[in-house]
């Protein structure tokens, strides 16, 4: 069954709950208590899956883990997402020295698939995760400024990084579809600075190869933030059967466009305001989104990205709440 054959018939949107690490207080843990212990990283996601009710059951993030799997330097901050303190990716010499991760024995990736296989066979919900992308990844291990600039001065060494960090992801990916993922978001933030025609080389056809392995039960989705209105046709043709986009994008102007048989995701504000508002003014938003949906049925609610982690926890609540208003009361 196809992502927008799973919506239709219902009384009601189904949500996807992209709450980030938005939970951790919840319990008392730090992001890496989880990280490190599965059992935690259960409890968790059925605490989450508690208070919210939301249609997919979802785990915390770990969007470096292949930069942890490749031994990149890291911050790792208690409540907020790891981040890269190096890119040490400077040339081909230096790209040499990695080698693809194993998922079964490589830094965290164990543990964290472990995780993935309790949550999956603890819910009748369909498995939701989120991954970073080879672009994006590139990026990580090249930096930006770098990265952009060879785009232009060595496009064989930027193919020759994404060569290397598509079968990073590919093989990832393979390993949390095992671990039971149902719906596998792929983020490519990094990628909304290039041109259709760069994105089209670089993004679209590298991520078609990493959708085209997974079983056909498993439903592909695609992220990216910010304005993407120039990019949605080359996003269309990489064969993922749902786009998730920022909250910046105008989603009923957009949806018109969007053919039938693809998924729009989003795009609550999840930080002006699930972060900044109050549960009435969230509710409020969350309805004017849904009416303004109303018309197109392969529409999924959830947020425009992740949330973050000090985002009240009575605000999602009252959006997933409010998300859940039959379609005949809007």
């Amino acid at each position: 069954m196809r992502l927008h054959e799973y919506l239709m018939g219902r009384q009601r949107r189904l949500c996807f709950p992209w709450t980030g690490a938005a939970g951790l207080s919840r319990l008392g843990y730090t992001l890496h208590d989880v990280y490190r212990d599965p059992h935690k990283h259960l409890r968790l996601a059925k605490e989450m899956d508690r208070l919210l009710q939301a249609d997919f059951v979802y785990p915390l993030d770990y969007g470096r883990i292949y930069a942890e799997a490749l031994g990149l330097p890291m911050l790792r901050p208690d409540h907020d997402f790891p981040s890269v303190l190096d890119h040490p990716v400077r040339d081909r010499e230096t790209l040499a020295q990695f080698t693809v991760p194993d998922p079964a024995v490589s830094g965290p990736m164990p543990t964290y698939l472990e995780a993935l296989h309790l949550i999956a066979e603890s819910s009748e919900k369909p498995l939701a995760l989120s991954i970073s992308g080879p672009f994006t990844l590139g990026v990580l291990l090249v930096g930006a400024e770098a990265f952009a600039r060879a785009i232009i001065k060595d496009p064989l060494f930027v193919e020759d990084v994404l060569d290397f960090t598509n079968a990073v992801v590919g093989r990832y990916a393979t390993a949390v579809v095992a671990a039971g993922a149902r719906f596998l978001c792929i983020g490519e933030p990094a990628a909304v600075l290039l041109s259709p025609e760069r994105f089209r080389i670089l993004v679209g056809e590298r991520l078609r190869a990493i959708y085209d392995r997974f079983p056909t039960d498993v439903w592909r989705v695609l992220h990216i933030c910010g304005n993407t209105n120039y990019l949605v046709q080359e996003m269309l043709a990489c064969g993922a059967e749902g786009l998730s986009l920022d909250q910046v994008m105008d989603f009923p102007t957009l949806a018109p466009i969007i053919p039938s048989e693809v998924v729009l995701i989003g795009n609550l504000d999840p930080v002006q305001v699930l972060r900044e508002f109050d549960p009435p003014a969230v509710t409020e938003h969350t309805l004017a989104l849904l009416r303004a949906m109303r018309p197109f049925p392969n529409y999924l609610f959830s947020f425009g990205c992740d949330c973050a982690y000090d985002t009240p926890m009575e605000n999602l609540i009252a959006a997933m709440e409010a998300a859940r208003t039959p379609l005949s009361d809007l």
